[in-house]
């Protein structure tokens, strides 16, 4: 997670976000003067401070604040808002916030707006001079600051598509998958957490996704795999024993079902495409950005 300062300036400044190469990430911005646009795959947001801007969709995007505005900017990977959403039942309704594109005015919600302020000036102290335990203290910062953002909204966020108990539970596996994934919970495991019986989780992912839990986690675990391979310089042997694989070759048997190839010519079909300055399309797994 990053965070900055949105000094007061003479001249407009200008970012672009979640462009090819770099890694999916949700942006905060808090202003609490001032104005900003930020553009979406061509949908526009305007914020006039005081406010705050959530743009949680993960699409391409570029932002813009005016001359004089002040605030903050912050973004974050999938990671730290999965461990900050948790895997309470209340959690589903953060997760359905932090999905999508919104601009909350933070007038007559002084209480809210005070909290998200010293929340993020938290996170923006703890990451300039980290200390023991500055993951769990900024996960726990993050969650404040979701959960400031959900009653601020007071209704203007729209409701998600699917509510009800099937989607609460589904949001709720989601997050259980992302925090247990590598730890290779079993399906029972999973149906346990969320009580109820595998079979009945079965139907609601295939009912809610089209796919079984099964699925679900093992696309998880290799759109890590897929992106370690990319990025980290650990051998194949170590990354494998990092997403919880005792056996090098189970790893390897396992990535080259999930993805048509093994795990070393992935790893060098990506060094050479980013070599050569061309493309090679990454493993797909739509359901996890």
């Amino acid at each position: 997670m990053n965070v900055e300062r949105i000094e007061s300036s003479l001249q407009p400044r200008f970012w672009s976000f979640n462009r090819p190469g770099q890694s999916p990430s949700r942006q905060l911005v808090l202003l609490s003067d001032g104005n900003g646009e930020a553009e979406v795959d061509g949908e526009r947001h305007a914020i006039t401070g005081p406010a705050v801007m959530w743009l949680g969709s993960l699409r391409v995007g570029r932002l813009r604040i005016e001359a004089g505005a002040a605030g903050y900017r912050a973004w974050a990977e999938n990671q730290i808002i999965v461990a900050a959403i948790g895997d309470q039942a209340e959690s589903a309704s953060l997760g359905y916030i932090v999905d999508r594109d919104f601009v909350l005015s933070l007038a007559g919600h002084a209480d809210q707006a005070g909290i998200i302020e010293r929340c993020v000036a938290g996170i923006h102290a703890e990451l300039r001079q980290p200390q023991q335990g500055s993951p769990l203290l900024v996960s726990a910062l993050v969650r404040i600051v979701l959960v400031a953002l959900l009653r601020a909204s007071g209704g203007e966020t729209p409701p998600p598509p699917a509510s009800g108990e099937r989607s609460a539970l589904l949001q709720r596996f989601r997050q259980l998958v992302e925090m247990n994934f590598r730890s290779h919970w079993t399906i029972a495991q999973y149906a346990d957490a969320l009580r109820i019986s595998p079979d009945r989780l079965h139907a609601i992912c295939t009912t809610g996704i089209g796919k079984s839990p099964k699925a679900l986690v093992s696309e998880r675990l290799a759109h890590e795999a897929a992106i370690r391979l990319e990025r980290s310089a650990l051998t194949i042997e170590q990354l494998g024993h990092a997403l919880g694989f005792g056996d090098p070759a189970h790893f390897s048997n396992f990535f080259r079902r999930m993805t048509g190839m093994a795990p070393g010519r992935y790893r060098k079909l990506v060094s050479t495409a980013q070599a050569e300055a061309t493309h090679v399309p990454a493993a797909s797994f739509a359901d996890w950005p």
